[in-house]
């Protein structure tokens, strides 16, 4: 079988995973990596063996490459992309697809015309958990989901320390966006409108321009009515650096998820722990989890010309209902949510 030719543009926290991923994947060749910081670039070519650059464009003009992962932060997801599509070369971009859907339109579009396949790393969907939902809403027994909650929040690390650009992004945009992808995938539906509300002023008064909190309801075209809450203000003495909740209550069964309680707890004398362990472990070389999955699932759908299970349309529509609940926080409004 042929091997895949990749290229990582971005070698920051998540880029480590995709490096980790691509060269132990036996279907790929790892053939350089691309980095602003050229000290990154530097220890990580070394690192891995592989080409660093520090420009996009050079990279693609140099060396002969098949796909190009795009694991920047997430307001620079966009330049990378487009001129990954200019090379018609396939897309492998971590979520949100954009941050704004301006810029989601303008991926598809120019994807469209270089006839080139875009996929979005929204990895919850990989999760055994979220598959195990997805199926039980599938079964006829369960019937109508009638009303569903999920919450996903980070500690203050992530928007004080983890991420240098966290006053570009939100806790909608930097969790919420997982939420919206991962209902709308229970659902087989869209949202119709959302309304929601916002709490300013903690991180601010640290130095970071956000919401602190933002609470959303969302309607399905189902019927079906969703809450979500993310925030980026949980103490750092939290057992993970994230929580994360579900509830569905169907026609005639109720769904719960526990997503921050994996079964496995770490103390020491001076916190409990609670690892995800399905998430990426790394054991003698290997790495594995549903963090890794999609990226290998990527090298997959490429080689044997399979569907994606996150597209260009699932980015543009979470970005839509991203876009619709900072607007109604904003202007405590009942927001549509208008397509093209």
């Amino acid at each position: 079988m042929k091997k895949l030719n990749i290229a990582v543009v971005g070698a920051g926290i998540y880029g480590k995973n995709h490096l980790d991923a691509f060269s132990t994947n036996p279907n790929v060749n790892l053939v350089a990596v691309c980095d602003l910081n050229k000290e990154i670039t530097d220890r990580v070519s070394k690192e891995y063996g592989v080409k660093g650059y520090n420009d996009t464009e050079e990279m693609l003009l140099n060396e002969d490459i098949d796909a190009v992962v795009v694991a920047t932060p997430d307001p620079y997801h966009k330049d990378p992309v487009m001129t990954a599509i200019k090379f018609k070369k396939d897309v492998l971009v971590e979520k949100p697809l954009a941050t704004t859907s301006e810029d989601a339109y303008e991926i598809i579009e120019a994807a469209e015309k270089a006839g080139v396949r875009v996929m979005v790393d929204y990895h919850k969907r990989w999760d055994p958990a979220s598959i195990a939902v997805k199926n039980k809403l599938a079964s006829p027994e369960t019937g109508k989901p009638v009303r569903g909650y999920m919450k996903m929040d980070n500690i203050y690390d992530v928007a004080l320390n983890w991420l240098k650009w966290s006053g570009k992004s939100s806790p909608v945009h930097f969790v919420g966006t997982h939420c919206y992808d991962l209902i709308r995938w229970y659902m087989g539906c869209e949202v119709t409108q959302v309304y929601a509300v916002g709490h300013k002023g903690i991180l601010q008064s640290k130095g970071v321009d956000t919401y602190d909190s933002i609470t959303a309801i969302l309607e399905f075209e189902n019927g079906c009515t969703w809450t979500v809450e993310n925030a980026w203000i949980i103490p750092n003495g939290f057992a993970k650096a994230d929580d994360g909740r579900t509830e569905i209550l169907c026609e005639n069964e109720m769904i719960r998820v526990d997503s921050q309680k994996r079964g496995v707890e770490f103390f020491n004398d001076n916190k409990l722990s609670t690892p995800n362990i399905c998430f990426i472990q790394r054991y003698e070389g290997r790495v594995l989890g549903f963090g890794i999955d999609p990226m290998n699932d990527f090298v997959d759908c490429i080689l044997n010309y399979k569907p994606f299970m996150a597209n260009l349309k699932d980015g543009l529509e979470a970005e839509l209902i991203a876009e619709a609940v900072h607007k109604s926080a904003d202007t405590h409004q009942v927001v549509k949510i208008e397509r093209r």
